[in-house]
């Protein structure tokens, strides 16, 4: 079994298409499709086709990816160890992040990783869907998932950071006057909100427990660099966890002050199962966990 034929088959069910693929790994398309080709004939049905969509997965192919996910991934493992006897550290840590948390975070974790291991290779890719980062997860797509904790979760996890909610504001709004903002008054002002396709945050939608009053945000956004913008360019308010606002503070004409309920999120990394995450993996969460965020 050349099992390099399967990692192939993986990025371009990843990436959607021979041609990303090519680019990435250097391959040529006529090399992939020979590869292919080849795979599908030692094991006797086909696994994806072409469409004007991309590369999809056949009904044979969904059923069996997640076990072609986990053959590559063992053959990482194996050769992380192998490094590891010779004295070497190496491998792939492939995290999935909310682009406020790769903002926030990344920068000194990878900075202080890459001193004490550089021949470990970091990829991130960043999203606001959490089902999709689940997802991602669950599949093995990614190794950790950086997000914050929900009750329907069952990953093992590595806490970082308990993160209260705010209020932003414009730096001339009257509320910045007050230490604490209400959260009634606060609510009652020309309201912006980070919304996916999903829905409201959750965590926001639970502050609304506390007040007897239907939210109705002016507007929403699914990017948080979004909503921090118009609050400081179009007088807007929104709640936003301290870990952003204390960002939006550096690079927005814009302050934050405490609401006079508390909510939290914890956020931190999430993987499938401690017991099985890589020697790399490891060594990343680690690392994360000793740096001061």
């Amino acid at each position: 079994m050349d099992i390099t034929k399967y990692e192939v088959f993986l990025n371009a069910v990843d990436c959607g298409s021979f041609y990303k693929v090519c680019e990435d790994l250097g391959y040529t398309q006529s090399g992939i499709s020979k590869m292919m080709q080849s795979m599908e004939k030692e094991i006797g049905f086909p696994l994806i086709t072409r469409s004007n969509k991309g590369v999809v997965l056949t009904s044979e192919g969904e059923r069996v990816i997640p076990l072609i996910r986990r053959l590559v991934k063992d053959k990482e493992l194996l050769e992380e160890e192998f490094s590891a006897i010779h004295g070497v550290e190496s491998g792939i840590v492939r995290i999935g992040s909310f682009p406020t948390m790769g903002f926030a975070w990344m920068p000194k974790i990878v900075s202080s990783f890459h001193v004490k291991q550089p021949n470990i290779q970091v990829e991130v890719v960043e999203e606001n869907s959490l089902k999709l980062l689940e997802q991602w997860l669950n599949q093995g797509i990614i190794d950790i998932g950086i997000f914050s904790h929900q009750p329907h979760q069952k990953y093992d996890w590595f806490n970082i950071k308990n993160d209260p909610y705010v209020a932003l504001l414009p730096k001339d709004h009257l509320l910045g006057r007050r230490h604490i903002v209400p959260l009634k008054g606060l609510l009652e002002e020309n309201m912006i909100l980070f919304k996916t396709h999903e829905g409201l945050d959750q965590d926001v939608i639970g502050l609304m427990r506390y007040v007897d009053m239907e939210v109705k945000p002016s507007y929403t956004s699914n990017s948080d660099f979004t909503v921090m913008r118009m609050v400081e360019k179009n007088n807007f308010v929104t709640i936003i966890p301290k870990l952003i606002a204390d960002y939006a503070g550096e690079l927005f004409e814009v302050i934050s002050r405490p609401i006079d309920i508390k909510v939290t999120r914890d956020i931190g990394m999430a993987v499938l199962s401690k017991d099985r995450i890589s020697p790399a993996t490891k060594k990343f969460i680690q690392c994360a966990n000793n740096s001061d965020i």
